[in-house]
């Protein structure tokens, strides 16, 4: 994996799903990171963990990856013939039966192991790519937490051609994501609507696998009760996506609202800021809250009543929605915010496509609230009984359970075919006490 199990944002929250799901399907887990943050983050006690070597920039400039046929830069940011030994060792020590790699970046580690394996693709980055090639975005951004700390090779990095760098990026990674999910032993995307269309372009199986989310605290709702005016907003800024969703927020979305006479709405952002990122993002309408654990986010989150997530582009899965109705709060988002999810305007959350959209969605909750808000706590229950059922940890665990049946060559009782390659042959022989 890319990080530890501690991590938070969406990709955490995945990485958790998948260790869970499988020591939960009765599996031991052996989990490895590659790098990971330069402060030692505490890693779950609950499975063994190994530290890999961090890959160093004068790998990711060296020729070892092209000699291992990777094109692409997210894999050469992660690929180095050290972390390749490291792995291997950690198969062959913890006798491991098969491998899952965490994403596109961290497919050759588990083509290599020697052993089944499955990638996690998250999201087609391909897609995401090409969507990003018209935004405002340097190059330092789009590296995130691989971004170097010299601020000789920051200012470097501002002045590449992102545009170009993107469509290059976006080729040599559709060509990847489709090889990989013609040759892997089995292949995931989070989002269905992502997994059915990669499915159709290789013409090969694609699982969707989204992340459990869970929750023990849950918003109560009380008839009568004054208008909640905050909007949630969780999500690190270190992210583009993010950053760009506050910044509409801010250019189009609140001068929208009072310009249809709608005051006093705010938008608390829960998430980490980088001080090069707080100017832009800085208005009267936002409240920064600062980044917490997913505990005391949670503890946060249900003291408002709405979640706002203003994404532009269809990327993916959003795990805030998901988040939003199972804590029983009252999503709002627009249509690519709730793509690949079967969900309805009106039924499990609400839906706008601009300024002038959110603003007739807020009227409407303005309305209900003078009305006694029954029917804000009525869509609030239905999100959160959609929620529970696509997203509950035992829902994620049953398929999870049906992956390692695949690669194990045992395929569970009504699943799928197995993807080209899979394992299942009678020379595949099991030590079942010791599934790893």
């Amino acid at each position: 994996m890319t990080r530890p199990l501690a991590g938070a944002g969406g990709r955490g929250l995945v990485l958790r799903t998948i260790v869970d799901s499988l020591t939960g399907a009765g599996h031991e887990v052996v989990c490895a990171v590659v790098g990971g943050p330069a402060e030692v983050v505490p890693v779950d006690r609950s499975v063994a963990t190994h530290r890999l070597p961090d890959v160093r920039w004068w790998e990711v400039a060296g020729p070892a990856a092209a000699r291992r046929g990777l094109r692409s830069f997210n894999e050469r940011l992660y690929y180095s013939p050290r972390v390749q030994r490291a792995v291997r060792r950690i198969v062959d020590v913890e006798r491991i039966d098969a491998v899952v790699a965490d994403g596109v970046r961290l497919a050759p580690y588990a083509e290599d192991s020697g052993r089944p394996w499955f990638v996690d693709l998250d999201d087609l980055l391909s897609d995401r790519y090409d969507l990003w090639r018209s935004r405002s975005m340097d190059l330092h951004q789009l590296l995130g937490h691989r971004r170097p700390t010299s601020a000789v090779a920051s200012a470097l990095l501002r002045r590449v051609p992102v545009g170009r760098v993107l469509a290059s990026e976006a080729r040599r990674l559709r060509a990847r994501e489709d090889e990989l999910a013609r040759t892997a032993h089995g292949t995931s995307l989070v989002s269905p609507t992502e997994a059915a269309r990669l499915s159709e372009r290789v013409g090969a199986p694609v699982r969707s696998l989204p992340m459990a989310v869970t929750a023990t605290v849950r918003r109560q709702w009380t008839g009568g009760a004054a208008l909640d005016r905050r909007l949630a907003f969780p999500g690190s800024l270190t992210a583009f996506a993010n950053e760009e969703a506050v910044r509409w927020w801010i250019e189009e979305l609140e001068p929208a609202l009072r310009a249809d006479g709608l005051e006093g709405w705010q938008l608390h952002v829960f998430g980490e800021v980088p001080e090069s990122v707080r100017p832009r993002v800085t208005a009267p309408s936002v409240v920064l809250r600062g980044s917490f654990d997913r505990e005391r986010l949670h503890t946060e989150l249900v003291q408002h009543a709405f979640l706002l997530a203003p994404q532009r582009e269809a990327l993916g899965l959003t795990v805030k929605v998901v988040e939003a109705a199972v804590l029983g709060l009252v999503p709002l988002t627009t249509p690519q915010g709730a793509s690949g999810m079967d969900v309805a305007h009106g039924d499990q959350l609400l839906l706008f496509r601009d300024g002038e959209g959110l603003a007739r969605v807020l009227a409407t909750l303005e309305r209900w609230a003078a009305e006694g808000g029954e029917q804000t706590a009525q869509l609030a229950e239905r999100a959160r009984t959609w929620a529970r059922r696509g997203f509950a940890a035992e829902v994620l665990t049953d398929r999870w359970a049906a992956v390692v049946d695949q690669l194990l060559g045992t395929p569970a009782a009504g699943a799928g075919p197995s993807g080209p390659g899979a394992p299942g042959g009678a020379d595949d022989v099991v030590d079942e006490g010791s599934r790893r």
